[in-house]
C-alpha cells in the first residue's frame, strides 16, 4: 500500500528521552509511543537493500516519546523495531538522529509491512537489548578512563573527545604535554591498575539533573575541565562512572563491575593532546 502523504502542521515538541531523567531509563528497552510527525523518504537508486530484496519505502518518524538513544556524544544510534500492536504495522529503525534545535529525536526507518503507520496513533519502540547493553558499556568504559586519569593525579588533562564506538574506542584530553616522558612509559599499566581496582569496587552509576551553574560549580570545582556554555539548556545531565561526574547524553551500564573484561590498551600522543585507547580484552 501507497504511504500517505502526512505531516503535522508545526515542528512537534522536544520528545520525552526515557534514558534521560535517572539510571533505571537506560534500562528501558520498550515503550508506547504517540506517532506526531511522518515524512516519506523517496527511494533512491543507490539504495543499500540487496537487489534481490524489494525496495523498501523509508520514512521519518517522530514520537511523543522514546527508548531509543540516537547516534551521538560518540556513541552509535540505537536500532529495533516499531510495530503496532494487531502486527498489521512493522518497521525496522536502522538510524536515529537527534536534533539539538529543537530537542527532537527521528527514528529513520524502514517500512516492512504493507500496512504503512498512521498519524497519532500509538505504537510500540522496541529497542536492540543487546546492542544497547553492548553500547552502553563502551560508553561507560571510557567514563572508567577518565575517573582513572583523574584517581592518578592529573586533573590538568581536559577532556575533548571521547569515541565509544566498538571499532578502537579512546578518550582525548588537552593538556597532554605536561606528562612527561617517563610518566607516559608506564601510564597505561597504572591506567589499568586503577581499572582493575575500580572494577572491583562495584561502584554504582549515578545519573541525574542539574542546573547548570550548579553543576559547572561542582564539576569544575578542582579544575575548568568542562565548558558548560555549550549547553543550552537550563539543566543538564551529570553522570557518574566510579565517581567520577561529567556532562554526557549516553546510555550506561549500572556499576563498575559491569566493566570487567575492559582495559586501556595503549596511549597516543598528537598535537600535544593525549589519546588514551582502550577496549574489551
Amino acid at each position: 500500500a501507497a504511504l500517505a502523504e502526512e505531516e503535522a502542521p508545526s515542528l512537534p515538541p522536544p520528545t520525552n528521552r526515557l534514558y534521560i531523567p535517572d539510571l533505571a531509563g537506560n534500562f528501558t528497552y520498550t515503550s508506547p509511543a504517540q506517532l506526531l510527525h511522518l515524512t516519506e523518504i523517496p527511494p533512491s537508486e543507490d539504495s543499500t537493500l540487496q537487489k534481490a530484496e524489494p525496495l523498501r519505502t523509508k520514512v521519518e518518524l517522530v514520537f511523543d516519546q522514546t527508548p531509543f538513544h540516537p547516534q551521538g556524544g560518540g556513541q552509535p544510534t540505537d536500532i529495533g523495531t516499531i510495530t503496532s500492536d494487531d502486527g498489521s504495522v512493522s518497521l525496522e529503525v536502522f538510524h536515529v538522529s537527534f536534533s539539538f534545535d529543537t530537542n527532537v529525536v527521528t527514528h529513520h526507518c524502514m517500512l516492512m509491512s504493507p500496512t504503512p503507520p498512521t498519524l497519532n496513533a500509538t505504537y510500540t519502540l522496541s529497542i536492540d537489548a543487546a546492542r544497547r547493553e553492548n553500547l552502553s558499556a563502551f560508553h561507560s568504559a571510557g567514563h572508567l578512563v577518565d575517573s582513572a586519569i583523574y584517581r592518578l593525579g592529573y586533573s590538568m588533562l581536559v577532556p575533548k573527545k571521547g569515541y565509544h564506538f566498538t571499532d578502537g574506542p579512546y578518550v582525548e584530553y588537552g593538556n597532554g604535554k605536561e606528562i612527561d616522558q617517563a610518566e607516559r612509559k608506564t601510564i597505561v599499566s597504572r591506567l589499568n591498575q586503577e581499572f582493575e581496582t575500580l572494577i572491583d569496587q562495584d561502584i554504582p552509576t549515578t545519573i541525574c539533573m542539574m542546573v547548570k551553574e550548579d553543576a559547572e560549580a561542582e564539576l569544575n570545582r578542582t579544575a575548568n575541565n568542562f565548558d558548560f556554555s555549550v549547553f543550552r539548556d537550563p539543566q543538564v545531565r551529570i553522570v557518574g562512572i566510579a565517581n567520577f561526574k561529567c556532562p554526557c547524553g549516553g546510555t550506561h551500564v549500572a556499576s563498575t563491575s559491569d566493566l570487567r573484561g575492559f582495559e586501556v590498551t595503549g596511549i597516543k600522543m598528537k598535537k600535544g593532546d593525549l589519546r588514551v585507547k582502550y577496549n574489551r580484552k
